[in-house]
Order: structure tokens, then sequence, then C-alpha cells
């Protein structure tokens, strides 16, 4: 399994800089749900956070041992009240995304679940019965 070191410096110069970009161009789509990816002796999980987000939006495919995620959600089309609205600050727009997360060997890619809860989507993938750990007994 290929483990990336968790930097957060790194994380929070990559958001300052994506939302500069963004002042400047509101075309950018630049936006990524964070994830949590996590493992127990019998499971390897991800976790996105979708708040506001419904099941019907995301799509996830698992293909070659690259997990695939992705999500797409529309304005509401209320175009009357929208044409009397003056907005004097907006951040909620519509959105979409796509994340891809590449998996390790020792997975059954075939038999994985998801999930959608409070805006968390999981995905659990079990471990090859191999991969698992296991007791030895010692004489």
């Amino acid at each position: 399994m290929t483990l990336t070191r968790y930097a957060p410096f790194d994380i929070q110069i990559d958001r300052l800089l994506n939302d500069a970009v963004r002042a400047f161009d509101h075309d950018v789509a630049s936006w990524a749900p964070a994830s949590n990816a996590w493992e127990d002796p019998d499971t390897f999980g991800i976790e996105l956070a979708l708040p506001g987000w419904k099941s019907e939006q995301v799509n996830v495919q698992v293909d070659k041992g690259v997990l695939t995620v992705e999500g797409k959600q529309e304005e509401a089309n209320d175009k009357e009240a929208k044409s009397s609205r003056r907005y004097h600050v907006r951040e909620v727009n519509s959105a979409s995304f796509k994340r891809s997360f590449r998996l390790p060997t020792n997975l059954q890619w075939d038999k994985a679940d998801a999930s959608f809860t409070n805006g968390i989507l999981t995905i659990g993938f079990p471990k090859r019965e191999d991969a698992r750990p296991r007791q030895i007994a010692v004489r």
C-alpha cells in the first residue's frame, strides 16, 4: 500500500491559493470534498464529507484498483425568487467534483459497499482473507 505523508500546512496553502484563484475567476471549479481513509483488521474504508448532498447526486466506481467518486449538484430552478435577490455573500453554488483514490491490492474490490448517512459517504472494501491478521499459536 502506498502511504502519503499527512501535511496540514501544505493543505492549508493549497486551500489559500485555490480561494485566491476563485476570487478572480468564478468559473474555476476546484472544490473537492474532504475525505478520510481508514482501515481496521477486516476492512479498508474511505469517507467523503458531502453535507447537503443526496445519494442520487453521487456516482461511485471501481476500475482496476482505482476508486472514483463523482458528484454533481445543481442549483434550484426558482428563477422568479432569484431574479429579485441581491447577494452580499455567495459561497453556496451548484458544484461538481471528481476524486480518485488508488486502492491497496489486498482488497476485494468487487465486494465493496457504500452508505450515505448524515452527509457522509462511506465506502468499505473487505480485505482478502490472506491479508487479514491471524493469530498464530505458540507451543
